[in-house]
């Protein structure tokens, strides 16, 4: 049988087991949803870490698609976070 998964990074109950929990799902990852609702002024995520979330998945061997998941009320707002959150994927793939 040819299982796969979809990690999701906000489906957890604590950061305690989030991260050893996302280091077992990711080996089987064909996508992930990369939950970022909430951001704080300087862009981090203010519930867990998203860099490390995206380090564990790419330490697995997995290579995207990262599927963002946030919103913002505010129009402006949330095209600016969206960018924000685009432009860190892709300096994270980029680099480590």
């Amino acid at each position: 049988m040819d299982l796969r998964t979809s990690p999701d990074t906000g489906s957890w109950a604590s950061n305690d087991v989030r991260y050893p929990g996302l280091e077992r799902i990711f080996p089987l990852a064909v996508t992930c949803d990369f939950k970022a609702f909430v951001l704080g002024a300087d862009g981090e995520h203010e519930d867990y870490d998203l860099r490390r979330c995206f380090t564990i998945g790419r330490d697995a061997g997995f290579r995207g698609p990262w599927c963002i998941e946030h919103w913002n009320s505010d129009w402006p707002a949330l095209r600016r976070e969206l960018k924000f959150l685009r432009d860190r994927i892709g300096e994270w793939s980029q680099t480590d």
